[in-house]
C-alpha cells in the first residue's frame, strides 16, 4: 500500500521489520520479494510518482577530472528510480569478471559467479527476458556474445499495482533519508524528511540502502560524518573505486553479412577471450557492430581491395555478402581509489552536501581501449570474416580521446564495494556493511569491478540473493 508522509506529524516514529531506501531495480526487487514472503517492509522513495524538477535538483553535483554527464540528469529521482531511462539491455557478468586479475589491483569479488547463478532465472522473470545466454566461440580470441532485451521494465509502472494491493509492503514517496543513527554496531533508526520539510523517524530490524550508484556513497558519507564516523570506521574508503563503462565509436569494418548477422536489435556483438585479456594485461570489453550506409560500404570495399584483394573481390562480387558497419566499443574501467564520490562544500535543499564526483581514466584504461580494438581487428583478419579500419586516436596514445559523441554508458558502479574485510571495502559478501549488524547496501555501488555487461541484471540477481539472506536472518518459516 502507499502511505502518505504528510499524514505523519513532526517527530513521528514508524516501524517495520525491514526498511528499504530507494525504489529502483535494487530496492523494489528486494522489497517486493521480502513482502511476498510475508515480511513487513517499509520502502522509502525520495521522489514522487513522476520526475519533478525540484526533486531532480537534489541530484546536482560537480565532476572533477575527465568530461562526464551532468549529474542531475544521469539518474532519476522518482518511483522506479533510474529504470525510468533504462534501455533494457541485459546480460550477466562473465565468470572471469568475479576473479582477481593479478595485473589490475582491486579486481576480484568475494563471491564467485556461482553465487548468483541460482538467481539468473528469477531475475530474468523480473526483467521479462528469457534468461538464456549462449555465447558462440569464434577461434581462439573472439566470441560472439548474446544480450537480451527487456521491454524495458519500468519498475514504477510494473510494481505500482502490486504495491497498491499489498498488505505487507508499504511505500512512502517524496521522503528522503537525511540521517542514520548508530549505536553499538547497529543502526537504531533512520531520520527522513518530507518534501514539505517535516522530519520523522523509522525504526526497523534491518535497513537496506538502495539509493543508486552515486547516492549510496553520498548518503553513507553524510550519515557517517553525523555519527562521528561510528558507522564505518574507515571513512575515507566510502565512495572510492567508482567506475563507469567507457563507450566510444572506434572503427569501421567490412565483412561477410553472415558473420555480422544482427541480433534482435539490429546489431552484432563480440568480445575477446579471457586468455587474450590476461595475455595482454587488459580488462573486459564488448564490441557492437552497427550497420552503415551503403555509400560508406563501397568506400570501405575500395580500401579493402588494396589491403586484402581476395576478400575485397569476394565482397564486391556478391553484394548480398557485403556488410559495411561501424564499431562501438564498451570497456570495463579499472578500479581506482582516486575515482570517488565525495562531499562538496555546497549543500542541497535538504542540508546534505552536494556530490563531487572525481572521475578520470587511468593508463590501464587507455591500454585496454587500444589493445582490445587491435585484438578485435586481428581476430577478424585471422578468421577471414572481414577487415577492421581503426580510427587514428585508437592507435596513437598522443591523440586525445574523442569527446564529441557518447563517452560512457550511464552505468554507475562502485563506491560501496563488496570486499572480504573492512580495510578494502564497505560491505561483505552478503552486502552487509562491515561492523554493522543490520545495515546492508544494494545496487551496483557494491560492484568491486564491472566487466562490460550492463549492470541491471546483476543488480536484480544481487537483490534476490540479499532477500534470501534476510529471510534467513528474520527466521521466516519458509526461509531456506
Amino acid at each position: 500500500m502507499f502511505i502518505q508522509a504528510t499524514d505523519f506529524p513532526q517527530g513521528h516514529t514508524e516501524t517495520a521489520r525491514v526498511c528499504v531506501i530507494g525504489s529502483g531495480p535494487a530496492g523494489m526487487t528486494l522489497a517486493h520479494d521480502l513482502a511476498e514472503a510475508g515480511v513487513d517492509v517499509l520502502l522509502v522513495e525520495a521522489g514522487g510518482e513522476e520526475v519533478e524538477d525540484a526533486s531532480q535538483a537534489l541530484y546536482q553535483g560537480t565532476v572533477v577530472g575527465d568530461e562526464y554527464f551532468d549529474l542531475e540528469y544521469a539518474r532519476l529521482r522518482h518511483f522506479g528510480g533510474t529504470s525510468g531511462h533504462w534501455g533494457g539491455i541485459c546480460r550477466p557478468l562473465d565468470p572471469a569478471d568475479f576473479q582477481e586479475d593479478p595485473v589490475v589491483p582491486g579486481t576480484g569479488w568475494p563471491i564467485s559467479a556461482d553465487a548468483l547463478t541460482p538467481y539468473l532465472k528469477p531475475a530474468a522473470e523480473v526483467l521479462e527476458i528469457p534468461g538464456d545466454f549462449d555465447d558462440q566461440v569464434l577461434g581462439n580470441t573472439l566470441r560472439r556474445t548474446e544480450f537480451e532485451h527487456s521491454p524495458p521494465v519500468r519498475f514504477g509502472e510494473k510494481y505500482r499495482p502490486v504495491v497498491q494491493a499489498s498488505d505487507t509492503l508499504r511505500v512512502v514517496l517524496n521522503t528522503a533519508l537525511i540521517n542514520l543513527t548508530s549505536d553499538a554496531g547497529r543502526i537504531q533508526s533512520a531520520t527522513v524528511q518530507t518534501a514539505q520539510g517535516a522530519q520523522w523517524v523509522i525504526e526497523a530490524e534491518y535497513f537496506v540502502l538502495c539509493a543508486g550508484g552515486i547516492e549510496n556513497a553520498r548518503l553513507l558519507l553524510w550519515a557517517n560524518e553525523q555519527n562521528d564516523r561510528k558507522i564505518i570506521a574507515n571513512h575515507d574508503l566510502i565512495g572510492r573505486y567508482w567506475m563507469e563503462h567507457f563507450t566510444m565509436s572506434v572503427a569501421e569494418v567490412i565483412a561477410d553479412a553472415d558473420a555480422l548477422a544482427p541480433d534482435e536489435d539490429g546489431v552484432a556483438r563480440f568480445a575477446l577471450s579471457d586468455d587474450f585479456q590476461r595475455d595482454n594485461s587488459i580488462l573486459n570489453a564488448s564490441f557492437e557492430v552497427n550497420p552503415a550506409a551503403y555509400t560508406g560500404t563501397r568506400a570501405l570495399i575500395a580500401d579493402l581491395l588494396c589491403i586484402a584483394p581476395k576478400l575485397g573481390q569476394r565482397l564486391m562480387g556478391d553484394k548480398k555478402l557485403v556488410c559495411g558497419s561501424r564499431i562501438i566499443a564498451h570497456w570495463e574501467q579499472a578500479p581506482n581509489a582516486d575515482n570517488r564520490v565525495a562531499l562538496g562544500d555546497e549543500k542541497d535543499a535538504l542540508g546534505i552536501p552536494k556530490v563531487v564526483l572525481h572521475w578520470q581514466r587511468s593508463p590501464i584504461d587507455r591500454a585496454t581501449i587500444a589493445r582490445s580494438v587491435q585484438g578485435l581487428a586481428q581476430a577478424f583478419a585471422d578468421l577471414d570474416i572481414g577487415r577492421v579500419r581503426l580510427y587514428d586516436w585508437v592507435l596513437d596514445d598522443a591523440l586525445p580521446l574523442p569527446t564529441d559523441g557518447t563517452i560512457a554508458s550511464w552505468h554507475h558502479m562502485g563506491g560501496t564495494r563488496m570486499s572480504v574485510d573492512a580495510q578494502t571495502g564497505i560491505v561483505d559478501a552478503d552486502l552487509k556493511v562491515h561492523n554493522q549488524a543490520n545495515l546492508f547496501v544494494g545496487g551496483s555501488s557494491v560492484f568491486p569491478s564491472g566487466g562490460f555487461a550492463n549492470p541491471t541484471l546483476t543488480i536484480v540477481q544481487l537483490s534476490l540473493r540479499l532477500a534470501d539472506h534476510l529471510k534467513g536472518k528474520l527466521k521466516l518459516p519458509n526461509a531456506d
